[in-house]
């Protein structure tokens, strides 16, 4: 179990010092990490969300205990971690990375792996709901925030309005309702098309890591070890506790998905909160940058125990 759970995660080490490195040597020049990051929640996260989406079968999405324990445990945490930065002092853009980070977790690069190696392919179809549920749900919650806060100067009404006209235009949001419409519809995605849309999916995570990497290996002021630490403890303890709480007091559903709901909640933070922290300012970046790299090494221990409790 150890080094299952150890083989999903050096590859997600791997991009970041890869990114690090070239950080430090400049190798990929000074617009890099703002190159990389504009490219992933502009073309790259969006396509993968719309080919998750589209690939689904709609009849997976009406499991409503499902559905309601994993955004219920993700928003109840995420609104924890807000509370929290608010009450000490940070501003809502900067709050609202840290309920982010305390609650998306990153179920493709790392949760599929660990999943599918532990309970096998009928972990699939869980993972899938949970991934789509992360992308289109959580990080949109997670959007809509940002751009009110960023728009909160111009008044609250007008600040609504602008915060919904950028949300309406947002590449992600469209192509994530682009498709739960092909899903129900059925319609085909293959050939040259699909190829194409898969290899652009598949850069989102290299990309966003590397991205990381570079940014950590920019000058910066030290990082605060305070809301880092709440952070990490919000994402790997009170994310999956909180999670399991809500398949508890919901109306049963099939024990797999119960766990997966459980498992994935408990998977470490993903690099897209880090690809929206950019319009938050230096400290969100920071505290994403760090809370990715530091719940990725720690998750090496907790999901052994966290497996263990659910008894896999």
């Amino acid at each position: 179990m150890a080094m299952t759970i150890l083989g999903a995660l050096v590859p997600v080490f791997g991009l970041i010092l890869l990114g690090y490195g070239c950080g430090r040597t400049n190798l990929l020049g000074d617009r890099a990490f703002e190159v990389l990051n504009r490219f992933v929640i502009g073309v790259t996260l969006p396509v993968l969300t719309f080919r998750s989406i589209a690939k689904m079968d709609a009849r997976d999405l009406a499991v409503p205990s499902m559905l309601i324990a994993v955004i219920g445990g993700a928003l109840t945490t995420y609104a924890i971690g807000f509370a929290v930065e608010k009450w000490l002092g940070r501003t809502s853009s900067e709050a609202n990375i840290a309920g982010l980070c305390g609650c998306f977790s990153n179920t493709g690069f790392v949760g599929l792996p660990v999943a599918l190696l532990t309970f096998g392919q009928a972990a699939v179809a869980p993972v899938a709901v949970t991934m789509l549920l992360y992308s289109a749900v959580i990080f949109t919650v997670g959007m809509v925030v940002s751009e009110m806060a960023a728009n909160h100067g111009h008044g609250t009404m007008k600040g609504i309005k602008l915060a919904a006209r950028a949300v309406s235009r947002n590449s992600l949001i469209l192509l994530a309702l682009m498709g739960v419409a092909w899903s129900i519809l059925r319609l085909p995605l293959q050939g040259p098309l699909d190829v194409l849309l898969e290899t652009l999916a598949q850069a989102t995570a290299p990309c966003a890591l590397t991205a990381i990497g570079i940014f950590i290996a920019l000058p910066r002021e030290s990082a605060a070890p305070a809301p880092i630490s709440r952070t990490v403890a919000m994402k790997l303890g009170v994310h999956p506790l909180i999670t399991a709480g809500f398949v508890m007091l919901l109306p049963p559903m099939q024990p797999l998905w119960a766990k997966m709901a459980i498992l994935m909640a408990a998977m470490p933070c993903g690099a897209s909160s880090f690809v929206l922290a950019g319009k938050a300012g230096r400290w969100a970046m920071e505290l994403s940058a760090w809370a990715v790299t530091l719940t990725t090494s720690m998750a090496s221990l907790s999901l052994i125990a966290v497996l263990w409790w659910l008894g896999s």
